[in-house]
This record gives C-alpha cells, sequence and structure tokens, in this order.
C-alpha cells in the first residue's frame, strides 16, 4: 500500500465519524416537524348559506296560446316589442268561422220570422175565436128559445133539429179554433226555442270569430317569439294549445335555482339571498326568496324512471332580485338583464350572533380512543355496528407548554369559513 492510499483511507474513516458525531447530536438529519396555523376562539356571526345555480327569469312572464285551430295569417309583432293590454298581436285564418258566424246569423233569423208569423197567426186566430164564441153564444140561446118553443108543442120536430144542429155547427167551430191557436201557440214556443239555439250559436260564433285575433293579455315585452306567419296552430279551450309567443313584465326579475334535497329543507320564504350574474360578474345583487317548489324537477316523470334515474333530486327555489340592487343599471339600460341569464345565488338560511367558533378547518374527525370496534370478534354486521360509532368530531387545542390536545366538540351551523361550536 503506497502512501498516497494509506492517507485517502484514513481521511474517509474520520468522515464517516464525523458523519455519525453530526447525525446524533441533531446537527443534520433531524426530521422536520409539521407546520401549522393557530388560531384564537372567537364568537362571532355566522350566517349559514345555501349556494345554488340557476337562470334570470322576468318573474311575471304569460305564455300566448290560441284559443282556436288554424293558419297564423297575420303576425303584427316581433321579439321585443312592446305591447299593450287588448293590442292585436296577430290573426288566424278566420273565413271558416265568418262562414259559421253568417250561417248562425241566417237561422236566427229564419226563427226570429217564423215566430213572428206564429204570433200573427195568433192574433188572427184569437180575433176568429172570439167571432165564433159569438156565435156560439147566439146559437145556444136559439136554441133555448127552439127547445122551449118545442116543449110547448108550438113548433115541429123539424124546427127543433134546426135549431139543435145550428148549436153543435158553432160549438164545433169554436172548439176547432181554439185548438188551432194552441197548435199555433205550441209552434211559438218551438220557434223561440230555435231562436234560443241559434242565438247561442251565432253567439259561439262570434266568440270563435274574435278568437281570431291574438290579443296581449297584459302591458309588457314580447319576450319570445315561437311561430312564423303562416304556421299551422292547434288551439282548444280544454288543454293548452301550440304557444305563439310570450309576454313578459321586464320591469321586475327572478332567479330559478335548483337545490339539492339536503339544502332544501332549510330554505324558506323570505330569506335573504346575494346574487351573481355571470354578464355582470364584478358586482352583487340583492334578493329574497319568494316561492320554494314542494315537488321536486320532473316530478311527473320520477315514478316513470325511478329504478333507472341516479341524478341528484333538485328543487326549484324562486328568488326575487330587488329592483334597488340594480336601480344604477337601469339608468344606462332599462332592461338590464335577459331570460336565460346564467346566475348563482347564495341564500342566507340561518344567522346566529355571538357564538362560539374556529375555523373550519380545525374541525376534524378522528378514531376515538376508546375503540374496541375491531376487538371482540363476531359477525361482519356485528363489527360494522361497532365501526359506525368509532369516530368523533375533534379539534386541538395548543396549550401553554406548546403542545397539543385532542378536544372532542359538537357543531352547527357553518359559513364559508368558520363552523359553530356548541359543545367541547
Amino acid at each position: 500500500m503506497n502512501k498516497t492510499t494509506k492517507w485517502i483511507l484514513i481521511g474517509t474513516g474520520v468522515l464517516i465519524v464525523l458523519l455519525i458525531v453530526l447525525s446524533k447530536t441533531g446537527v443534520f438529519g433531524k426530521a422536520e416537524g409539521i407546520k401549522v396555523t393557530t388560531e384564537t376562539v372567537k364568537k362571532r356571526t355566522i350566517v349559514e348559506l345555501v349556494n345554488a345555480s340557476g337562470k334570470v327569469y322576468p318573474e311575471i312572464e304569460v305564455k300566448i296560446s290560441p284559443d282556436i285551430s288554424g293558419e297564423i295569417t297575420e303576425l303584427y309583432v316581433k321579439e321585443g316589442d312592446t305591447v299593450k293590454t287588448g293590442q292585436i298581436l296577430g290573426r288566424i285564418y278566420a273565413d271558416i268561422y265568418s262562414l259559421q258566424r253568417d250561417q248562425a246569423a241566417s237561422i236566427l233569423a229564419q226563427s226570429q220570422a217564423q215566430i213572428a208569423n206564429s204570433q200573427a197567426q195568433v192574433a188572427n186566430q184569437t180575433a176568429a175565436l172570439q167571432a165564433l164564441k159569438a156565435s156560439l153564444e147566439q146559437a145556444q140561446k136559439t136554441f133555448d128559445m127552439q127547445k122551449k118553443l118545442f116543449d110547448d108543442k108550438v113548433i115541429s120536430k123539424n124546427e127543433f133539429n134546426i135549431a139543435e144542429a145550428g148549436l153543435k155547427t158553432a160549438q164545433a167551430n169554436y172548439n176547432a179554433a181554439r185548438e188551432g191557436i194552441r197548435s199555433i201557440e205550441a209552434n211559438v214556443q218551438s220557434a223561440k226555442a230555435n231562436a234560443q239555439s241559434s242565438r247561442a250559436s251565432l253567439e259561439r260564433a262570434n266568440k270563435d270569430l274574435s278568437r281570431t285575433a291574438i290579443i296581449a293579455p297584459m302591458d309588457g315585452i314580447i319576450s319570445l317569439m315561437s311561430v312564423k306567419k303562416g304556421e299551422r296552430v292547434v288551439g282548444s279551450n280544454m288543454m293548452a294549445g301550440t304557444e305563439m309567443m310570450r309576454v313578459a313584465d321586464m320591469s321586475t326579475f327572478e332567479v330559478r335555482v335548483d337545490v339539492g334535497e339536503n339544502d332544501v329543507p332549510k330554505v324558506k320564504v323570505g330569506d335573504k339571498a346575494t346574487i351573481t350574474i355571470d354578464a355582470y360578474n364584478d358586482r352583487k345583487f340583492s334578493g329574497i326568496v319568494t316561492q320554494v317548489a314542494s315537488s321536486n324537477n320532473g316530478a311527473a316523470s320520477t315514478s316513470l324512471n325511478a329504478s333507472t334515474s341516479t341524478d341528484a333530486t333538485q328543487y326549484k327555489v324562486y328568488i326575487r332580485i330587488l329592483p334597488e340592487s340594480y336601480k344604477d343599471l337601469q339608468a344606462k339600460n332599462p332592461i338590464p338583464f335577459r331570460p336565460g341569464m346564467s346566475a348563482t345565488a347564495d341564500i342566507e338560511t340561518e344567522t346566529r350572533e355571538n357564538v362560539l367558533s374556529v375555523p373550519i378547518n380545525a374541525v376534524t374527525t378522528r378514531d376515538r380512543d376508546d375503540s374496541t370496534a375491531n376487538n371482540g370478534g363476531g359477525s361482519k354486521e356485528e363489527v360494522a355496528v361497532r365501526n359506525s360509532d368509532v369516530s368523533e368530531v375533534v379539534v386541538f387545542v395548543l396549550q401553554h407548554d406548546q403542545t397539543v390536545k385532542k378536544v372532542k366538540v359538537s357543531t352547527s351551523i357553518q359559513d364559508i369559513n368558520y363552523i359553530e361550536i356548541t359543545e367541547g
């Protein structure tokens, strides 16, 4: 072994010894401790929020559908136009309804003419009946006189028979005239019934004809136009017909959001909300809950697809955007929002003041120290029951000696950053 090799071996040995000594003394190689942050437990105001997304809509929007079927012959408005109550917005082909109106009017006129004719006949027959009544009374007097003379053997049997025949003829003529009047009066009643039916048909025809004009039900703006001139629409009094257009009151708006089944029990009418609209993402708008749906979205079809649907159950919540929160925008644009704009709402479901709270990140779940879930054997079901009760909610509290202590706590509502501690 030469001298150079010898010194290399000696130096290597010294270096190894030095590394061992430094490691033992903790100069290097010591594991770095876990870095943590601390915060003092304080009493704060906690506002519980439910966050949900949805769309902006006019608070009042009316769908316009026809009451009768036919072809659209005229459209007098377009999307975005301002309309007034009673304004004609369009027309449906009316010729068939005009024909029905004319036919009903003709039948009514015939019925009224029949009534007038029958009433004139009744008047004439009544006058004739009075004359026949006078003849009957005269024939009765003649018969009475001739009978007395015949009984006194003053006149012959033939003369008496003539008087008796005259009375019978007068009575028959009177009875026939009276029955004729009754028949004519029955015809009058029948004609009146026909006239009433014809009048109802005419009113119905006039109403159908008037329905060929599509009328604005309210003041507002045409927010949606769904049809074009020349298209056919279906109308019915029994069900909703073809949607032709919508008229909306653009002075008030609402956000319709979908809230999950776990959060919707917390939401109630009157809750305040802070709204963010994508078109104005640099500002917040104030809102208030006006309605919470009692049935979930698509409830009608849920039962049909219950075995296959995996979608989370959602409930519609309606939030009015308070006008004072966007009044400044209306100075530049009278209609600052458009139907269908995307929006997000933070609904304030509960507020608690001066409650003990800690940061949400400070609350965690740990296994209980006295857990015996995996001890004692037993079936899988018994072990599962024990495992369901082996964890607890805790926070770690910094002691004066810079050590930490695990403390079991009970929690309540929370906001974005803090959670209420109710026990612990």
